[in-house]
Formats: C-alpha cells, structure tokens, sequence
C-alpha cells in the first residue's frame, strides 16, 4: 500500500513540472526585514510615525502566514504544489485512525489525504519569528494611538490576524493536538474583544476553545471558555451544556457546591431547552452525583419524551431514573422502548442487562435479611434469581454484536453458574461461555 501511495504522489509531482511560478519563502531575508523593524521602533524619530507601526504589523502578518499564504483546506494538491513547489520528503503517516500523507517542505509540513489528491492539514514546525502575531497587535495597536484616522486599515489587519488563528486552530485540531488548537481559538477570542480591533467578539472562537480544552484534560480551562461562550449567548443549540456539565463532573465530582452549580445552571438551560436530550441527561446524573433523589426528573423526562418520542436518550434517561429509585420493572420497559429505536447499540442491552442483575441484587438482599422460617422467603429469592436469569438474554444479545468483548462473556458465564438449576439449558449455556472464556483468555 505505501509503494503504492508514493508511485502514484511521485506522478503527480512529475506533471507540475514547469507549471505557475512558485513562491519561495526565504526565512534570512525576512530575519533582516524584522531587524530593520526593531531598528525603526527604536529609533525615536521613526518610532513616533504611524507609518513605522503599521509597516511593522504588516510585516509581521506576513512573516506569520509566509509558510502557510498557500495552503487551504480542501485545496486541490496539485494547485497547492504550483505555488509552494514539491516537498523534499514523503510519507505516510496514521493521525487517528486515518492515513495521510505527509510532504515534508523544511520548516513545514503539508497533509494530505489518503489518495495524494487533497490538502486536509499542514503544521508549521519551525515558524520564522515567534512572537509575530504578538508583535502585530502592538504594532496596529500604536498606530492607532499615532493616528486614529488609520481605523479602518487596522480593522482589517485585526481581521487578517483573526483567521489565521482560526486557521492555525484548524490545523492543530487536525493534527489532534487538541490543547494547542484550543489555545489558538483563544487567541482568536481575546483578540476580537480588544476594542480597537473594530470586531465582534468572537463567540465561536470561545466555545471551540473550551470544547476542545476539554478534549485536553484542561477542565477549569474548559469551564471558564465556555462560561464566556454562555454570557456572550452561544449556546450550540444546548450542547454547550453537555461538555459544561461534564468538565465540572471531571473536575469538580466530589465537590458538593461545584456540583450544586452544576445543578443550578442545568435546571436553567433545562427551560431554555427543555427537549434537548443531552441536557436532561446531564440533569439525571447530577442528581445522581449529589446523591439526592432524582424523582423530580421523572415528569420532565415524560414531557420530553412526549415532546419527542422518537429519541432514544429520553427513554435511557427515564429508565436510568427508575432504576435508581429501584423501580426495575419501569427502567426495563424504558430500555426496552429505547432499544426499539436503537436497535444496534450494545450499551443499551447492557444497560438493561445490568438493570436485572441489580433487581436481583436488591431482592437478594431481601431474602438474605429475612429469617430462615419465613413463609415468603422462600418467593423473594425465587424472584431473585428470575431477575438474574431474566438478564441472560441482553447480555447474548450485546454478545452478539460484539463477540470479542470478554467483560460480557465473564458476566453470561458467571450469571448462568448462577441460575444453573432452575433449567438444564442454563447449565449447558454456563458450559459454553466457561469454556469461550477460557479460550478468549488463553488458559
């Protein structure tokens, strides 16, 4: 496959032979461009001219997007490869779990797709100057204190300076490197709310910043973005909530009083969407969290349920509610509506497997405080081990989807043991799952 890759990339370098001029980025002679910069700044005649400044952040907008002018994604490679050239090096590399191929320039690189035909990513590895874009903003910001007549040219500068953070954020998400792309969205952000930038804050920008710094384990991070992203009304049709929510889970799970906000700002997301799923999901767990009863979803699940009965969450979220008030029968049938709709999903027939065990568990408990001489002892774990057996069929079926999970293989083997003698069938099922997972483990 990969000589394949490289004959078929070497083809299309060898057709561009001689086509458009090619743009040559020549780091040295922008080093000097830079130097004279400083030189000017320092200098007190030139420093006091708006022109100085507003030279210099142009300058520096430009020694930012030198490597990168070019390359958009999506862009056809072949039109790309007539303006940067051809790389000096080539090869496939895995990001995820999809191939790219990798065309190494020096000091920076370009993706592409499996087939060698589109760009979809490019990383910068050694950047001209650093701190360019810092540069740039002061710059553009005294030449408005030297001459504010000069706005609208800055504007558009702040503008220029604005997508290439975006565009640089596009390409670290690319990449998956998640905590760098999320810091660019928050530059991005930051530098719309500078009041000279003639921008408006970029809401977006924020929310990306603080999804993907939850993609990096940064979750106080994540909070504070997307708490911004909230205030300036960017809500994501509600799915702000969802990764709100679960950044305070991942952050703040034993913390009561975190967990109470999390709880506050959810009932109130709850009213402005009250169908979305995620957000009553995330008001299910909560309670849950905070170790109080969650009753008091059940009539908001109904009327969401109501509102939209063809989701599937719903249903989830109701029947984990039930089984938690240990109302096994109501949370099956919940499950039972929900895998309806959602045939395929394994956690589903586990979810409702795990619901039986634990009515057998609780009606285990029953029989177990009981005395030896009651009369009814003797039904309530009949009953027990009914919920036990009742289980069985779920977890075949997740089996069924997923035949290599031996967490599940585990469970119908330790289940059947269980339930052994109330049929002959229940032996010989324990026989055969004993013997898959000893297989499965290599014993």
């Amino acid at each position: 496959m990969k000589k394949t890759f490289l004959t078929i990339l070497t083809t299309v370098l060898v057709s561009l032979a001689g086509f458009a001029q090619q743009v040559t980025v020549n780091p040295a002679a922008y080093q000097k461009k830079i130097e004279k910069s400083n030189a000017e700044i320092a200098n007190e005649k030139k420093a006091a001219k708006a022109s100085t400044w507003m030279k210099r952040a142009e300058l520096m907008v430009e020694v930012e997007n030198a490597y990168t002018a070019q390359i958009f994604e999506q862009a056809p490679l072949n039109l790309v490869m007539m303006k940067i050239g051809n790389p000096a090096t080539q090869e496939m590399v895995t990001i995820g779990r999809n191939n790219y191929i990798k065309l190494g320039y020096g000091a920076f690189d370009v993706y592409t797709d499996e087939a060698g035909q589109m760009v979809v990513g490019w990383n910068v590895t050694e950047p001209i100057y650093e701190n360019a874009i810092d540069d740039a903003i002061a710059a553009y910001l005294k030449t408005l204190e030297l001459n504010p007549k000069l706005a609208k040219k800055v504007a558009t500068g702040f503008l220029d300076l604005q997508n290439t953070l975006r565009k640089a954020a596009n390409s670290k998400f690319f990449l998956q490197d998640y905590k760098a792309a999320s810091e660019y969205f928050e530059r991005a952000y930051k530098l719309s709310v500078i009041p000279e930038s003639g921008l408006a804050a970029d809401d977006a920008s924020i929310y990306n910043a603080g999804y993907l710094a939850f993609f990096s384990g940064d979750y106080e991070r994540c909070i504070e973005c997307l708490r911004i992203a909230e205030g300036l009304g960017y809500y994501a049709d509600g799915s702000l909530y969802n990764v709100l929510y679960n950044a305070y889970v991942s952050a703040y799970r034993s913390d009561k009083a975190k967990m109470s906000e999390a709880k506050e700002f959810l009932q109130n997301a709850l009213l402005q969407f009250p169908t979305n799923s995620e957000i009553v999901s995330c008001m299910t767990d909560v309670y849950l969290v905070l170790e109080e009863s969650p009753e008091p979803m059940i009539d908001i699940l109904k009327g969401a349920i109501a509102a939209d009965p063809q989701n599937p969450q719903l249903k989830i979220g109701l029947g984990a509610v039930y089984a938690e008030l240990q109302k096994y029968d109501e949370a099956i049938a919940m499950f039972d509506e929900a895998i309806a709709l959602d045939p395929t999903n394994i956690n589903l027939y586990l979810t409702k497997a795990y619901t039986f065990t634990r009515k057998g568990d609780a009606y285990g408990k029953i029989a177990n405080d009981m005395s030896w001489n009651d009369s009814n002892r003797d039904g309530v774990m009949a009953t027990a081990m009914e919920a036990y057996a009742a289980s069985i069929e779920p977890f075949e079926q997740a089996h069924k989807l997923n035949p290599n999970d031996i967490n599940t293989v585990e469970f119908l083997k330790s289940i059947c043991f269980q339930v052994r003698n109330l049929k002959p069938e229940y032996m010989q099922k324990y026989e055969h799952y004993n013997a898959l997972f000893k297989e499965m483990r290599g014993m």
